[in-house]
C-alpha cells in the first residue's frame, strides 16, 4: 500500500506508514466469501500486526535520534532536544478478552548524555592514537638532530652520508604518510609533518653547517620543501601536519647550532646569511598556506619561531652584521606576517575574530619594539618618521580591507587603530620631551572626535578619549615644571601647550554636546561624556593661571584672589546661561579661597596684605550674594532643578 503523503510503499495490512507515521487509508472492503475468516478470528492477528508496526516505528525513531546526535558531535553544534511528538491515536477497536501473546516493551530512546564508557574510549583514542603519534614524531625530529651532533662529535659518518641519511629518512616518512593516509589519517599526517621537518633540517645542515651544496641550490631545495609542506597540508586539510612541519623547521637551527662551532671569517658570514635566507624561505611557505587556511595557531607558532631564530642570529652575528642587514631581514619577516595575518580575510572576504587581531598586534608590536632598539643609538632623529611610515602602512592596509568588502570592516578598523597608535607614538618620538608633543596630541584627539561624527565611526571616539587621557597626563606631570631663572609669564612654551589643550577640550566638549543624541549607551550613563571635558577644561585653566601667578607673584594673596575671581566669574556665567552645574561648581570653588583666608592667610600675610585679603574677599562675597538676590526668580530652586 502506497502512503498518500510520502509516496512510499508499505505492507498491505499496515495501518500506519512505517516511514512518516501517517495514517494509511483503509483498504477497500471485499465481498465476504465462505472461505473468509470471521472478524473475531482476524482481530488478534490485526492487533499483533499493529504492535509489530509500533515496534518498528520506535526502533526507526531511536535510530534517527542516534544519527542526529552523531552529526551534532561531529559538527560541534548543540541543538535543543525536541519534545517527543505524541503518536497518532489508533483506530478504535474492541479490546480482546485476553492477550494473544506477551509483547516485549519497546527499547527506551537514548538521551543526549553520552555513556561514560564511550567518552573514555574517545579520550583513549585521542591520547593514544593522535597525540602519541605527534609527540613521537616531535621526539624523532629532535633525536635526528642530536644524532647528527653525536655523529659529528664521534666522526662516525661523513657529512655527505649524514645529510643523505636525513633526506632518505624524511622522504621515507613522507612515503609512509602517503601510504597510510586513508587507513590511519592522524598517524599519516604526523608522519608527513615529521618528514617535512627532517627535510628542512637536512637541507639546512647541508648548506649552512657542512657546506656541501651551494647557496642558490639550498634556496631552491628549501623552496621545494616549503611548497611541498603547504601542498600536503592543504591536500590533507591538516593543521596538525602544518604545525609539526613548522615546529621542526624552526627547531632545526637551534639543534644544529649546538652541533658544530661556527667557523670564523668568510664561513661565518656565509652561515649568517644562510640562516636569514632559511627563515625567509620558511616564512614564504607560511604565507602561502595562511592565504588559503586560517590556522591561527600555526601562524602564531611560525611568528614566534621566526622571531626566536632572528634573535638567535642577532645574538651571534648582530655585532658583525650591518644595520641594513638586520633591519632588512626583520622588515621582511614583519611584512610576510602582515600578509599571513590578513590576506586570508581580504582575499576570501571572511570576517576576522579576536585571535586574528591578537596576531596582528603581536606582529606590529614586536617589529616596532625591536626596530626601536636597533635604531635608537644611530638613528634617534629618524624614529618619528619611522613610526609615521608604519602608521601610513597600516592606514593603507585598512583602506584595502574596507574596499574589498563589508566583511572586512572590523579588520579595517583594527588596522586603522594600529595606525593611530603608531601616529600617536611618532609625535613624541620626533618632537622629544617637549610641549609640542602635548599640542600635537590635543590636535589629534580633536580631529579624531570630529571624524568619528563625520564618518559615523563611533570607535574613533574611543581612540580620541585615549589620546586626550595621554594629553592630560603630559599636562600634569611633564608640562607643569618650569625653569624659574628663564621663566617668562605667558610667553613660554608651557603656556602655549596648556592654551591649545584647553581649547581642544572646550571644542571637543562642544562637539559632544552638539552630537549628544548620537552617543552610545555607555557614553550617556549617569552623565553624558561632554561635561567631563568641560570640567577638565576649567580645571586646567585654573591650573595654568595658578602656576603663572605662583611663578610671577611672590605672595599667597595672589593665588587667593585668582581663585575667588575665577569662582565669581563662573557664578556669573552659570546665572546668565542658567547652567545649574556651573553654579554649583562656582559655589564649591568659592569656598576654597574663603577657607584659605580665614585659616592660612590671616597668619601668613603681613598687616597690609591681610587687610586687602579680607576686604577683597568680603566685596566678592557680597557681590555674589547680591547677584543671587537680584536674580533669585531666575535661579529659584536651582538646588532641586536643573
Amino acid at each position: 500500500m502506497k502512503c498518500p503523503y510520502c509516496q512510499l510503499e508499505n505492507k498491505p495490512d499496515s495501518n500506519y506508514c512505517m516511514f512518516c507515521g501517517s495514517i494509511l487509508p483503509a483498504p477497500k472492503a471485499e465481498r465476504p466469501s465462505e472461505a473468509a475468516e470471521s472478524p473475531m478470528d482476524t482481530l488478534p492477528e490485526q492487533m499483533q500486526a499493529l504492535q509489530e508496526e509500533m515496534r518498528r516505528l520506535t526502533e526507526l525513531v531511536a535510530l534517527m535520534h542516534n544519527r542526529l546526535l552523531l552529526l551534532e558531535s561531529l559538527r560541534e553544534i548543540h541543538t535543543p532536544v525536541p519534545e517527543p511528538t505524541p503518536a497518532p491515536p489508533a483506530a478504535a477497536a474492541p479490546r480482546p478478552e485476553a492477550p494473544s501473546a506477551v509483547t516485549k516493551p519497546p527499547p527506551p530512546i537514548p538521551g543526549r548524555r553520552r555513556p561514560t564508557a564511550a567518552i573514555e574510549q574517545e579520550w583513549e583514542q585521542i591520547l593514544g592514537g593522535n597525540w602519541l603519534a605527534r609527540i613521537g614524531v616531535l621526539a624523532l625530529i629532535i633525536g635526528v638532530g642530536f644524532f647528527l651532533k653525536f655523529a659529528f662529535d664521534q666522526n662516525w659518518l661523513s657529512p655527505t652520508a649524514r645529510v643523505i641519511l636525513g633526506i632518505v629518512g624524511g622522504l621515507g616518512m613522507l612515503g609512509g604518510g602517503h601510504y597510510w593516509r586513508k587507513r590511519y589519517p592522524t598517524f599519516a599526517q604526523a608522519l608527513s609533518g615529521g618528514g617535512i621537518a627532517i627535510l628542512y633540517l637536512s637541507i639546512f645542515a647541508a648548506s649552512a653547517i657542512f657546506e656541501l651544496i651551494g647557496f642558490y641550490l639550498a634556496v631552491v631545495l628549501l623552496l621545494v620543501v616549503s611548497v611541498a609542506s603547504a601542498v600536503l597540508a592543504l591536500r590533507y586539510n591538516s593543521m596538525a601536519l602544518a604545525i609539526l612541519g613548522i615546529i621542526g623547521a624552526f627547531i632545526a637551527p637551534f639543534i644544529l647550532a649546538a652541533s658544530a662551532a661556527m667557523a670564523p671569517g668568510a664561513a661565518q658570514a656565509t652561515q649568517s646569511f644562510s640562516l636569514l635566507v632559511y627563515v625567509m624561505v620558511v616564512d614564504l611557505g607560511v604565507l602561502c598556506l595562511s592565504t588559503f587556511r586560517n590556522w591561527r595557531w600555526f601562524t602564531l607558532l611560525a611568528l614566534v619561531g621566526s622571531l626566536a631564530v632572528f634573535g638567535m642570529w642577532y645574538g651571534r652575528f648582530g655585532d658583525e652584521a650591518s644595520l641594513l642587514t638586520s633591519m632588512g631581514s626583520l622588515t621582511l619577516i614583519f611584512l610576510i606576517f602582515v600578509g599571513a595575518t590578513t590576506l586570508y580575510h581580504i582575499v576570501w572576504r571572511r570576517a576576522s575574530q579576536a585571535f586574528d587581531y591578537a596576531l596582528m598586534l603581536i606582529n606590529a608590536a614586536s617589529y616596532f619594539g625591536i626596530s626601536y632598539a636597533l635604531l635608537w643609538d644611530d638613528f634617534r632623529v629618524w624614529l618619528g618618521g619611522f613610526s609615521l611610515l608604519l602608521a601610513l602602512s597600516y592606514g593603507g592596509l585598512a583602506y584595502v580591507a574596507i574596499r574589498r568588502g563589508v566583511e572586512n570592516v572590523r579588520l579595517a578598523l583594527f588596522a586603522l587603530g594600529i595606525a593611530l597608535v603608531f601616529f600617536t607614538a611618532a609625535i613624541p618620538a620626533q618632537l622629544g620631551d617637549s610641549a609640542w608633543t602635548t599640542i600635537a596630541w590635543a590636535a589629534q584627539g580633536t580631529v579624531l572626535m570630529w571624524l568619528s561624527f563625520r564618518l559615523r565611526m563611533p570607535k574613533l571616539r574611543g581612540f580620541s578619549y585615549i589620546v586626550f587621557a595621554a594629553m592630560a597626563i603630559r599636562l600634569l606631570f611633564f608640562d607643569t615644571t618650569v625653569e624659574l631663572r628663564t621663566f617668562t609669564p605667558i610667553l613660554n612654551e608651557r603656556f602655549l601647550a596648556f592654551l591649545v589643550s584647553i581649547a581642544a577640550l572646550y571644542l571637543t566638549g562642544y562637539l559632544l554636546w552638539r552630537k549628544r543624541e548620537a552617543l552610545r549607551d555607555w557614553e550617556e550613563r549617569i552623565w553624558s561624556i561632554y561635561p567631563i571635558f568641560f570640567v577638565a577644561a576649567n580645571f586646567f585653566t585654573l591650573w595654568l593661571l595658578s602656576a603663572e601667578v605662583i611663578n610671577y607673584f611672590d605672595t599667597p594673596l595672589a593665588l587667593t584672589a585668582l581663585w575667588a575671581i575665577y569662582a565669581v566669574a563662573l557664578l556669573v556665567v552659570g546665572m546668565i546661561k542658567q547652567w545649574r552645574l556651573v553654579r554649583l561648581s562656582a559655589l564649591a570653588l568659592i569656598a576654597i579661597p574663603t577657607i584659605k583666608v580665614f585659616v592660612y592667610d590671616v597668619f601668613a600675610l603681613t598687616q597690609l596684605y591681610r587687610i586687602i585679603a579680607f576686604i577683597g574677599l568680603g566685596v566678592l562675597l557680597l557681590t555674589s550674594a547680591y547677584l543671587y538676590q537680584r536674580y533669585s526668580k531666575a535661579i529659584r530652586g536651582f538646588l532641586t532643578k536643573k
